[in-house]
């Protein structure tokens, strides 16, 4: 059974933007539970109320974390019936947010979950609690009490991990010669990144240099796989294989889901050119 420890980092991602206080309120009351804490805002602008966006970031995220308490916030069902819980894993790792899918992706590569609670002792919560900022009411806290060294067993009644709520992040498929993807994130900077594996265009014998085509959002594109940004012109096309192993698609210098007006979900066609 995993032990209980204290923690000295919350990590924190959410939707919440920057634009309001809510960032700083759920700072304020963490560091009111637990004042020796120190916050790492890891994202505050996931797509508003998007689940699977912000498990990505998570995902992607929890292997160069510290092993810590983390705090997610992605909450479009916000005052309903859906639960607030509390997923302890195999490595030591503890996740606090909604029952939504939200958690599971990075819970899972963090070890597998344990053990799940609900998150509904009112000793560990602000009362009243409100029905639509639960990030300050429930998680916030929840999340201090824990990393000051609560047992996230005192948070609530138990769950079986197989009654959370799941999430699966969709993965590329090949068919013939070409793998049928979707875009999972786009960055700031425009660049597209699919849930194209580098491994996964191994398969179809494509390899770093070939000129591939794509095809996404009506666009029929003839694009180099490169190293690198710079490894075409400003202004071109590039695929290039990015910081967490997956194929993105990129402009030098300039910005692809824009002039392409594609976003997270869009769906593409990656594969060799056409013979002739």
């Amino acid at each position: 059974m995993p032990t209980v420890k204290k923690a000295d980092v919350v990590t924190f991602l959410s939707d919440y933007g920057l634009e309001d206080e809510f960032v700083g309120v759920c700072h304020g009351v963490i560091l009111r539970v637990a004042p020796h804490l120190r916050v790492v805002d890891l994202h505050h602008n996931i797509l508003r109320q998007d689940i699977r966006h912000g498990a990505v970031v998570l995902l992607q995220s929890i292997n160069y974390l510290p092993e810590s308490v983390h705090l997610a916030v992605v909450d479009p069902g916000v005052g309903s019936g859906r639960r607030a819980v509390a997923l302890q894993t195999g490595r030591g790792e503890t996740f606090v947010g909604p029952d939504n899918g939200l958690l599971i992706p990075a819970a899972v590569a963090s070890g597998g979950i344990k053990r799940a609670f609900e998150v509904s002792d009112r000793r560990f919560l602000l009362t009243p609690v409100s029905r639509t900022f639960q990030g300050r009411d429930v998680f916030a806290p929840a999340a201090a009490h824990i990393a000051a060294g609560v047992d996230p067993a005192e948070m609530g009644p138990p769950i079986s991990p197989d009654d959370l709520v799941q999430l699966e992040i969709p993965q590329a498929w090949v068919h013939d010669d070409h793998l049928h993807a979707e875009v999972l994130q786009v960055d700031r900077f425009g660049n597209l990144q699919m849930n194209l594996a580098l491994e996964q265009l191994e398969q179809v014998a494509i390899s770093g240099g070939d000129r591939l085509e794509v095809r996404l959002e009506g666009h029929r594109l003839t694009v180099p796989f490169a190293d690198t940004f710079a490894d075409v012109a400003a202004g071109e096309y590039v695929l290039i294989k990015d910081s967490y192993n997956y194929v993105s698609l990129a402009v030098n210098k300039g910005d692809a889901a824009a002039r392409l007006r594609a976003r997270s979900g869009s769906t593409a066609i990656v594969g060799p050119l056409p013979r002739g």
